[in-house]
């Protein structure tokens, strides 16, 4: 069976960093097939591959092992962390960045320990070559998990990478994806939303963002008018967006921006 890795990474298409990570997979696994989910992601904002990782990775085949690195602690006495997660594997820096799979039941995390499975077991700023990558490229050639790393349970989770539930008619959220579109998208699901909203007894709702406050939600983009709208993307997730347009641009909102929802 032809096993793949997907990558997840911020580190662009100007440096050599994701041709060599391919390199050592090929040198590694010449069968494994490499597929580029996304290397343009927010440097130092692991968030954004948080969401990437969330919502995609169902779309691919059995056994699919995901390389996931925004790490702005590479090099540090930071772990790596392998997660079995329901037909899946994620090789990731343990930073947090992994935060919805982890809080998944079907997830369990291994610490990476089987050093003889690294280019390097030095300290490196090239984490991602030395031991991430080669660890990725070994489970596609079948070794166990249980070779590569023991059982652990003192991983990072990061709580605010979730929306909160502020009062019975307002939730607090926060950008945490912004596509090529300008869309901003929030890490409020569908779900919540509506879950929330029928606690709170309203059948309307408004976001609040920079100051601004926008009532009008649209089923899709071509629904919307001149102004910033609502909408709940293909992802799943409330976004602010606009028709043939940014959304980004016309609030000036970036990621991390802080969202206001209220139910009325």
């Amino acid at each position: 069976m032809k096993r793949y890795i997907g990558l997840i990474t911020d580190f662009g298409e100007k440096d050599y960093f994701i041709g060599v990570l391919k390199g050592v997979i090929a040198k590694i696994n010449p069968e494994a097939e490499v597929i580029d989910i996304a290397n343009g992601l927010p440097s130092f904002y692991p968030d954004s591959a948080s969401f990437v990782i969330e919502k995609n990775i169902d779309y691919f085949p059995p056994s699919t092992v995901f390389l996931v690195v925004v790490d702005p602690g590479v090099g540090t006495d930071r772990g790596i962390l392998l997660v079995s997660y329901d037909r899946y594997y994620i090789v990731a820096p343990d930073n947090g960045v992994l935060t919805p799979i982890l809080k998944k039941d079907e997830s369990f995390v291994r610490i990476v320990d089987a050093t003889h499975y690294f280019l390097s077991d030095k300290p490196s700023t090239f984490e991602a070559r030395d031991k991430m990558t080669p660890v990725a490229a070994y489970l596609t050639k079948g070794v166990d998990p249980s070779k590569l790393g023991s059982e652990y349970d003192d991983f990072i989770v990061k709580e605010g990478y979730f929306p909160s539930a502020v009062s019975s008619t307002e939730i607090k959220g926060k950008i945490v994806y912004i596509d090529k579109f300008g869309n901003l998208i929030t890490n409020i699901s569908r779900e919540f939303l509506f879950e929330n909203m029928s606690k709170s007894g309203f059948s309307k709702f408004k976001i609040i963002i920079k100051e601004r406050e926008i009532t009008a939600f649209a089923r899709t983009y071509a629904d919307g008018k001149g102004e910033p709208f609502m909408l709940i993307g293909s992802h799943g997730n409330l976004e602010i967006s606009m028709n043939r347009s940014s959304a980004f641009k016309f609030l000036k909102a970036g990621l991390n921006a802080s969202v206001k929802l209220i139910y009325y």
